[in-house]
């Protein structure tokens, strides 16, 4: 299997700060996200399964956030993201942190720079956790310059532990991903080939619906119709779940409009290092972007939107042909996606 150069794979986040780390220094990062991982996991168990200290008899506390009928948080949630940061609070005092409980509590209100920030997921798919659907995990992510080195998302209830740091490779369970490899892994040429995975959001508004809706119905409707006739859409009910698929091979692409940084930081290490890439998600249909500007641009992982696309493996005798191919991809997608705006996370 041949990858690009790592500077390449970079490229498909967006253009790099100087980041000066060793390897011994990430591998340290890595090490210590996922003992935390594992640390929390006997508790998410308990959540999941209502047992131990999260039984019947104890206060579950399953609410809506914010006053979002549509959004949730559980006791579970609130514990986890506390023992992470206690512990990291500890292991690098001068960190910075970021997690979606806290978050929501300060409501948004924290600062991006370039030190090392840990941003935590306690419980990504909290409505499958709370529906005892398995595909809700967590999701413990380290950026340095505000990009993703480090990545760790664990679905305790599979049993699948993702792991992941620049330069060295994705993992599940310790085997190297992506799982499905060529020749079975194919190179697929157009959306008619592909597996999407993407989320309907916390966000029920009329308008954000609508919008989010119609996007759907274009990129499933046949191309005789003007569509993209997607081969399959699915809807796991987690950003972290649909990025471990695509870092697998087990779905092609994901595309979604809202999420936070904490949703998905962990999985963009996981997905790049897996020899996949990431780009921007905001899509052009209905837009003013000239066609001759309509290419994906790289990610920036604060400001909610992201395309991400699995390891494509070269054409025969086509040298790169595997990179442009996941760029064409990621183009037909934006055409026939719409941008739904959202504010960045955090202050800049």
């Amino acid at each position: 299997m041949m990858y690009l150069p790592l500077a390449d794979i970079q490229t498909c986040i967006r253009p790099q700060t100087t980041l000066v780390l060793g390897a011994e220094e990430l591998k340290q990062y890595l090490a210590t996200a996922i003992a935390l991982a594992k640390e929390v996991g006997p508790a998410f168990k308990d959540g999941f399964w209502r047992t131990g200290q999260f039984s019947k008899t104890s206060d579950f506390a399953a609410e809506d956030k914010l006053g979002n009928e549509a959004d949730c948080v559980t006791a579970v949630d609130c514990y986890i993201e506390k023992t992470i940061f206690s512990r990291l609070r500890k292991i690098y005092p001068t960190h910075k942190l970021v997690g979606e409980e806290s978050t929501a509590e300060s409501g948004n209100g924290y600062v991006v720079t370039d030190d090392p920030t840990w941003i935590v997921d306690p419980v990504d798919g909290t409505n499958n956790f709370v529906h005892h659907f398995p595909y809700t995990g967590i999701s413990i992510g380290l950026a340095i310059n505000k990009e993703p080195v480090v990545g760790v998302i664990y679905l305790p209830i599979l049993e699948e532990l993702y792991t992941a740091a620049r330069g060295s490779g994705a993992f599940l369970n310790g085997q190297a991903l992506p799982l499905i490899r060529p020749p079975v892994l194919t190179s697929p040429t157009s959306l008619s080939q592909c597996a999407l995975v993407s989320e309907h959001g916390s966000d029920r508004s009329e308008k954000t619906m609508t919008s989010r809706l119609a996007s759907f119905t274009r990129l499933l409707t046949d191309k005789q119709h003007g569509g993209g006739c997607l081969q399959n859409l699915r809807i796991t009910g987690g950003a972290c779940p649909d990025l471990t698929l695509v870092a697998k091979g087990s779905a092609e692409m994901y595309w979604e409009c809202g999420p936070h940084v904490w949703d998905f930081a962990a999985g963009v290490v996981i997905v790049t290092e897996a020899g996949g890439a990431v780009f921007d998600g905001t899509g052009w249909w209905g837009s003013n972007v000239p066609e001759s500007e309509r290419t994906p641009q790289p990610l920036n992982i604060w400001n909610r939107k992201i395309t991400a696309v699995r390891f494509i493996p070269d054409l025969p005798g086509k040298l790169g042909s595997g990179r442009q191919l996941q760029k064409l991809l990621v183009k037909e997608l934006l055409e026939l996606a719409e941008d739904i705006p959202y504010p960045p996370d955090g202050t800049h």
